[in-house]
């Protein structure tokens, strides 16, 4: 019997992207440390299987001592939907929520939900502690519980503190063995199988549009060799050919960076490897590109966000528009496909600021240029923005029903109203994708 569901939805608004359908690692890591303290375990990732709530409580078997549900802007509603029926069918489980929004929105879960408690932060050790509660027959809730938030019995809630796992190192790998096969997952790929890797936790910076929920701005990173023997892993015991390396911050720190690479050179795995979730430029340059491609790096994604400094300042985002053109030249001319990411209303933004950013992404050439729309996620800074001094088009607090590409427009703010904000990003598309002009991928 398993002890332990848990449930990555299916998420049914328009304008996501769909070319990209990762596996769940957050869940895959949790249950990688609950099977090596000897409980059983299954993930149903109702995403790549495209399973309806009534599908996915048919695949829950017998009666679990937890199920948990990841969740973000774009699940409240199903997850909301999924938490009630689940708590019909299976009364006698712990249900609990994680993922963004219950780092976010703690309370509003714990109160709209049919759930027993919300896990801020990660949630390797918190939901072994409860697992390990419930085993020794203790209360599933208790002060050691690492960033949970729940009901005591006098109706009050708690908040543990949410403490940081420092040594990435000790985590197990990832439990892909509990997924669907490789194959049924997509990615913008060369060479199949595919499998994601995530090499650090947290980002440093404090980009407005960013939640600082979960990590603050504090990264953890995990050793090279740790990093390397993972691919070995991936290669020897799925055939891995591709590597997706999904964090920000694979380029932090210089040296890990630099040993990773060599160690992927040495073993000549004949790997591809794509940074499509995009690098920092601090420390690139054209030793470390070229290192990249003999490693097998071919795609490298860059987010810009706009090419204005007054936004860049207002928005808090640290970059040296100089450098960025250095580093994309550089990576042009040693052969990696370039990917430009940029966000169309941001708060402050006038077709003045607009027309910076899309020269700037026209002189740069990009391969693919991706222009998403500023959406003001719950717990960020642009959030608190709109609340303080603009207007929602679409309320972010719950349910987001409208991915990035929707061409949807989610606040207003100052002068700029709906129509100013779709115009420009109609422009982006129409602008930089003109005749003659391929996407490459």
């Amino acid at each position: 019997m398993n002890n332990i569901v848990l449930i990555n939805p299916f998420p049914t608004g328009q304008g996501l992207n769909d070319a990209t359908v990762e596996p769940p690692l957050g869940l895959c890591y949790i249950a990688a440390v609950l099977e090596k303290n000897h409980y059983v375990c299954s993930i149903i990732d109702a995403n790549v299987e495209r399973l309806s709530n009534l599908d996915i409580i048919d695949r829950i078997e017998g009666s679990p001592s937890i199920i948990g549900i990841y969740l973000n802007s774009f699940l409240f509603n199903v997850s909301r939907d999924l938490a009630a029926e689940i708590r019909k069918k299976f009364p006698d489980s712990i249900i609990l929520l994680g993922g963004p929004l219950a780092s976010a929105i703690p309370e509003t879960l714990l109160e709209e939900f049919s759930c027993d408690g919300v896990i801020r932060g990660e949630g390797e050790y918190a939901v072994l502690g409860i697992m390990n509660n419930i085993s020794a027959g203790r209360p599933a809730f208790d002060e050691t519980i690492t960033g949970a938030v729940y009901k005591q019995k006098d109706g009050n809630i708690r908040y543990n503190d949410l403490k940081r796992i420092t040594d990435l190192d000790e985590l197990p790998f990832p439990a892909l063995h509990l997924l669907p096969k490789l194959k049924m997952y997509k990615s913008r790929s060369r060479k199949r199988p595919f499998a994601p890797i995530v090499t650090s936790r947290g980002c440093p910076y404090g980009c407005s549009f960013c939640s600082k929920d979960i990590f603050e701005r504090k990264i953890t990173m995990r050793s090279a060799k740790n990093v390397l023997d993972e691919i070995d892993f991936l290669v020897k015991e799925y055939g891995v050919k591709q590597i997706d390396i999904l964090d920000d911050n694979f380029a932090q720190s210089k040296k890990r960076l630099i040993d990773i690479l060599d160690g992927i050179i040495i073993r000549n795995y004949n790997l591809v490897i794509n940074l499509q979730s995009g690098v920092r430029i601090e420390n690139l340059d054209e030793e470390i590109l070229t290192k990249m491609r003999r490693a097998g790096i071919y795609k490298i994604a860059f987010g810009i966000e706009t090419a204005d400094e007054k936004l860049l300042d207002i928005h808090n985002k640290k970059l040296n528009l100089k450098k960025m053109e250095e580093v994309v030249y550089l990576s042009k001319k040693l052969g990696f496909l370039t990917y430009g990411f940029f966000i169309i209303g941001l708060w402050g933004e006038t077709d003045k600021e607009f027309d910076k950013t899309i020269a700037f992404a026209k002189r740069m050439d990009f391969d693919v240029a991706n222009f998403c729309m500023a959406i003001p996620f719950v717990g960020t800074e642009l959030f608190r923005m709109v609340e303080e001094k603009g207007k929602f088009l679409i309320d972010t607090r719950r349910n987001i029903d409208s991915g990035f590409y929707n061409g949807r427009v989610f606040y207003e703010y100052g002068d700029q109203k709906e129509t100013d904000i779709l115009a420009r990003y109609n422009r982006a598309y129409k602008e930089f994708y003109s005749i003659g002009k391929k996407i490459k991928v």
